[in-house]
């Protein structure tokens, strides 16, 4: 089998291994490509320069499809050698499939539970802050925005459903009152914001 010259060249190799639903992406770098298949996305990095005797490391790469992992989650990595790309494949379906298979799952019902609270809380704050009220969801699941007359919010839920204002921008110094409004009105455990502008 040909020596790989690049993390894409090596990718390539291995979707070959692994079979039809494989393809290789670049991500720009020399070390660093994406292997994509039938249900997620794998990042393989190499060594620069690519080596037979140096180290490959296979991961899930993430996509903001879903909330971010947390620090305690399994992330199963497989480790191999440059050399020896069949016995990576061979890996990847033995025990990497089955580990990132479950991560997803287990992402993809935190990922339901972080909209569902977030929609539940803009629902009830756009009511309280007026016709006027606008709400924009973010790209990135758990994250909106609240535009009304008097200020500007922007607002994060995490997978358990709780419920944060990382920016609060006001331009009238009355809606100052309206995060103690959501809090009593809503009873949901809102967090302080972590910056704060009045304009």
């Amino acid at each position: 089998m040909r020596t790989a010259r690049s993390a894409l060249d090596y990718t390539r190799i291995l979707a070959a291994l692994l079979g039809p639903g494989w393809t290789a992406d670049s991500c720009g770098h020399s070390d660093l490509a994406l292997l994509n298949g039938p249900v997620m996305s794998l990042e393989v990095a190499t060594p620069t320069p690519v080596r037979a005797s140096g180290a490959v490391k296979v991961s899930m790469s993430h996509t903001h499809a879903f909330v971010w992992p947390r620090h305690s989650d399994h992330r199963h990595e497989v480790i191999g050698t440059i050399g020896d790309p069949q016995a990576v494949a061979d890996a990847i379906l033995a025990t990497g499939l089955p580990a990132w298979t479950r991560l997803l799952a287990d992402l993809s019902v935190r990922t339901d539970r972080t909209r569902s609270a977030l929609r539940a809380f803009m629902t009830m704050a756009e009511q309280l802050a007026g016709p006027e009220a606008q709400v924009a969801y973010g790209s990135v699941p758990g994250v909106a925005d609240l535009r009304w007359p008097g200020g500007r919010a922007t607002i994060h839920a995490d997978d358990e459903g709780g419920i944060r204002i990382a920016h609060l921008g006001l331009s009238d110094l009355t809606a100052s009152t309206f995060v103690n409004v959501l809090h009593t009105v809503t009873g949901t455990e809102v967090l302080a914001p972590t910056t704060t502008t009045i304009s």
